[in-house]
């Protein structure tokens, strides 16, 4: 059913979006969801029932007069065609950067930990080095991480700045490009979901080392072990969540769904209202937590601001 929707969303592509131009789209998925139910209980599989109900209502043209927007069709804008080749391209580009991209963000995340070992490691006394040495050994490699992830955002994430057009202009694509997109978002919606559990289930207990070695032992370098193992949690979980999320984000950009849908791509005043709401949260962020030093709470701003961003997005689309 999905299937139809999403078919039904490229049909009216381009059609200006009067009172009667949203009617006819719900008589029509209507007449199309019936029609596919009736095939179905009469043992039709679910491609051809797809097939027989997009070859019966897939012509807006001629349904146009039928459903009373005659005259909006007329004034139909046309949207650039997204070819079967390209959508297969980007897609691929977008399985073959994810682990790079992935693995950039777990070298920065990483980037304190050997620092944090080896601290914790001379506070505990296992190691006899002296601090100065055990700073500058771990800075050096901290540096080095950070310089490393950095290199991969750069030279892979720019090899998908050719699509960003795709995310920020409409578009169409034709029924097999459709399909086939739609195919590889089902492939990869199991694998992403098994991703997004573990990475949830990781994130929530990789507050237990900090937490269990604070309650368990009075040595001093213990918690900054702990603190070592947590970012080591986090860093796994990032990397995994970043890494099987790509594709299927690249699935959504070509079909064209919540947040890349049409209407927020043409909502001018969302984008910019959208940057504007979003940079002053950051000042505010960065304002705070410098002003108070409380950074181990200024962190809460983003959840409230996310949260608060969705009741202006619901509002602005209206």
């Amino acid at each position: 059913m999905n299937t139809i929707r999403i078919y039904l969303e490229n049909m009216f592509l381009g059609l200006p979006q009067t009172e009667d131009v949203k009617r006819a789209k719900e008589e029509l998925l209507i007449m199309m969801e019936d029609k596919y139910q009736e095939l179905r209980n009469s043992g039709k599989t679910e491609n051809e029932a797809i097939g027989i109900v997009i070859s019966e209502f897939g012509n807006l043209e001629e349904l146009a007069d039928a459903l009373g927007i005659k005259d909006a069709f007329e004034h139909k804008a046309e949207y650039p065609l997204v070819s079967y080749e390209k959508a297969m391209e980007y897609i691929e580009e977008s399985r073959f950067t994810a682990p790079k991209t992935a693995m950039g963000v777990w070298l920065c995340i990483m980037s304190p930990v050997i620092l944090l070992i080896l601290l914790g490691l001379q506070e505990s006394k296992f190691i006899f080095f002296r601090e100065d040495t055990v700073v500058a050994i771990g800075l050096f490699v901290l540096f080095g991480c950070v310089a490393l992830g950095v290199s991969y955002f750069i030279r892979f994430t720019g090899k998908l700045e050719k699509y960003e057009y795709l995310q920020e202009n409409p578009f169409s694509l034709d029924y097999k490009t459709e399909q086939m997109v739609i195919n590889i978002q089902k492939q990869e919606e199991p694998t992403y979901r098994a991703a997004v559990s573990l990475s949830v289930v990781s994130y929530i207990l990789s507050a237990l080392p900090i937490i269990m070695i604070s309650l368990l032992t009075k040595n001093e370098g213990l918690p900054i072990l702990a603190v070592a193992v947590t970012l080591a949690i986090v860093a796994f979980a990032t990397y995994n969540i970043i890494n099987k999320s790509r594709s299927l984000e690249a699935c959504k950009v070509l079909l064209q769904i919540e947040e890349y849908a049409i209407e927020k791509k043409s909502n001018k005043n969302l984008k910019v209202v959208s940057q504007v709401y979003w940079a002053l949260v950051v000042a505010v962020y960065l304002g705070y937590s410098f002003i108070t030093g409380k950074w181990y709470i200024s962190w809460v701003i983003w959840p409230i601001a996310g949260v608060v961003f969705g009741a202006v997005n619901a509002i602005m689309m209206r």
